[in-house]
């Protein structure tokens, strides 16, 4: 019988990474391995294909060489407009296909891992939760918690709550993006203290700007922007994003909070711009569809700083960017080599009981 594992979190905690870094270590040891996504989110970046794609899917596809059409590795593709889609549809003919797309997959590889919901409550409103998959498909479950301070404790509790609540309690738990100052407290009190409190941590994955951050690269095909300044720097990892809409007096002192970063600002904000170009900055998002005068792009090309121009709005290309942290294409592969290297050594596969 096949094996499924459920990778559990919320948004933007690594799940997907998690999947690639396992299915290698599967690989490896010559077990054929396939990737499932039961509800994704629409992508529009893929105008050339027919189907509504998932992001994740799709590269997972790529990435495994899998002949399944991506309709069956992620069966329902999620708009803002389908809730009541959702509702009207009904749990038993939601949870009727994703049964029957599952079962395609499984009958072809050795183990397949499942990527969870949103979040592990995404969805409880139509039976398709993360914990709810879970219990449906007979998996076993990795639970990802990002860990930024140790107040996480109680985000790591809760998703043990929510698996137990249905007998299916994870075989381990990941703790993500934690900062490296908390390695010793993570090491020597944190790990014994969720062990107690039935939490077993197979993995420690540290924040590092190579691994979480975006390139600007993927900022700018996320954006399906123009890059008019910086072509050489386009793979460039931003650490930080920054809105630049406050008074141009403010704007050398807050811009100067930050190093590696983006600033998302409207092309004709000139004084804001320059501000941005005096700091620590690696990247200007342009806005609105107006790219810098010549004042802006003289400075860019002088400072080696990359600028780009998108026709979104401000508060889109903010929401936009901030959905990158953490997470992968396929057409970085010196990020794809860090998660297989960084994400597989920092996981204790023995604990998985996989083989």
């Amino acid at each position: 019988m096949v094996k499924s594992i459920v990778i559990s979190g919320v948004t933007r905690t690594g799940k997907t990474m998690v999947a690639i870094a396992l299915a290698r270590k599967i690989q490896s040891t010559g077990k054929s391995v396939g990737y499932f996504k039961p509800v994704g989110t629409k992508s529009y970046r893929h105008h050339e294909i027919a189907e509504d794609v998932d992001e994740d899917a799709l590269l997972m596809k790529e990435l495994l060489h899998m002949e399944e059409p991506l309709s069956t590795i992620c069966p329902i593709v999620r708009t803002r407009a389908k809730y009541d889609e959702f509702l009207e549809r009904g749990h038993s003919a939601l949870k009727g296909l994703v049964n029957r797309s599952f079962h395609q997959i499984a009958e072809k590889y050795d183990i397949v891992l499942v990527e969870g919901t949103e979040a592990p409550w995404h969805l409880l409103h139509v039976g398709l939760s993360t914990p709810e998959i879970a219990k449906e498909l007979d998996s076993e479950v990795v639970s990802l918690v990002n860990f930024p301070d140790v107040s996480a404790i109680d985000d790591v509790l809760l998703q043990r709550n929510l698996f137990n609540g249905i007998e299916r309690k994870p075989i381990g738990t990941v703790l993500m993006q934690v900062p490296p100052m908390l390695r010793s407290v993570v090491t020597e009190e944190i790990t014994s203290f969720l062990e107690h409190h039935d939490v077993r941590v197979i993995g420690v994955v540290y924040y590092s700007r190579e691994l979480f951050s975006p390139t600007i690269r993927e900022i700018r095909d996320a954006l399906d922007a123009e890059i008019v300044s910086g072509h050489d720097n386009i793979d460039l990892p931003i650490g930080h994003f920054m809105v630049g809409s406050m008074a141009p007096e403010n704007a050398l002192k807050w811009f100067r909070r930050a190093k590696d970063k983006a600033v998302i600002t409207s092309g004709d904000r000139t004084d804001i711009c320059l501000a941005a170009l005096a700091t620590e900055t690696r990247l200007l998002i342009l806005t609105g569809g107006l790219g810098p005068d010549r004042a802006t792009l003289t400075r860019a090309q002088e400072e080696g700083i990359a600028v780009i121009v998108t026709d979104k709005d401000t508060y889109t290309t903010s929401q936009l960017v901030n959905n990158l942290v953490g997470t992968v294409s396929v057409d970085n592969p010196g990020k794809l080599s860090i998660i297989e290297h960084v994400v597989g050594d920092a996981l204790d596969f023995d604990k998985l009981n996989l083989f």
